[in-house]
C-alpha cells in the first residue's frame, strides 16, 4: 500500500475489516458449538490431523489444472477441459509412454504395476485408518477419564 497517508489509511481499514471478519468467524464457532453441544475442535477437520483436507486441496488444484467450470444459458455449471488442460493431458500421456519405453516396460506391465501399487496404497490406507481410529479412541478415553471419575 505504500508509506503514504493514503496507504496507511488503507492498511488501517483493511485491519478493521479483517478484525470484523474474525469476529464473525468466532461467532460462527460459538453458534456451531451451541447447535451441536460439542466443542468446535471436535467437529472440524481443521483441528484434527487427517488426510481429508490435504486430499481436498490436491483434488481442487488437480481438477483446475485440466478443467474449468463455466455457466451458460442452458447449464448452471458446465465442466469442460480447457485448451491448456488438453495440452497438459497429452503431455502427461506422452511422458508416461516415454517413461514406460525407457524402462523397457510394456504397457501391460505398467498397468499391472499400477494395479499392484494401487492395491498396496489401499491396504496402507486401511491400515493407517485403523491406527488413526485407535489413536482417536485412546485419546478420547484418556481425555474423558476425569469426567468419568467425577460422576
Amino acid at each position: 500500500m505504500g508509506d503514504t497517508a493514503t496507504g496507511r489509511k488503507a492498511m488501517r481499514e483493511a485491519e478493521i475489516a479483517h478484525g470484523r471478519w474474525a469476529m464473525m468467524g468466532i461467532t460462527g464457532f460459538a453458534a456451531w458449538e451451541k447447535l451441536t453441544g460439542h466443542p468446535i475442535v471436535e467437529n472440524s477437520m481443521f483441528f484434527h490431523p487427517n488426510l481429508l483436507l490435504p486430499a481436498l486441496v490436491v483434488g481442487y488444484f488437480g481438477f483446475n489444472w485440466f478443467y474449468e467450470v463455466e455457466s451458460s444459458d442452458q447449464y448452471v455449471f458446465q465442466v469442460k477441459m480447457n485448451s491448456e488442460g488438453e495440452a497438459r493431458a497429452e503431455n502427461l500421456k506422452m511422458r508416461l509412454g516415454y517413461a514406460a519405453e525407457e524402462a523397457g516396460v510394456a504397457a501391460v506391465d505398467a498397468t499391472e504395476k499400477a494395479t499392484t501399487y494401487t492395491k498396496i496404497a489401499v491396504e496402507t490406507y486401511k491400515d493407517l485408518k485403523q491406527k488413526y481410529e485407535k489413536i482417536t479412541d485412546d485419546y478420547t478415553e484418556y481425555s474423558m477419564r476425569n469426567i468419568k471419575e467425577t460422576k
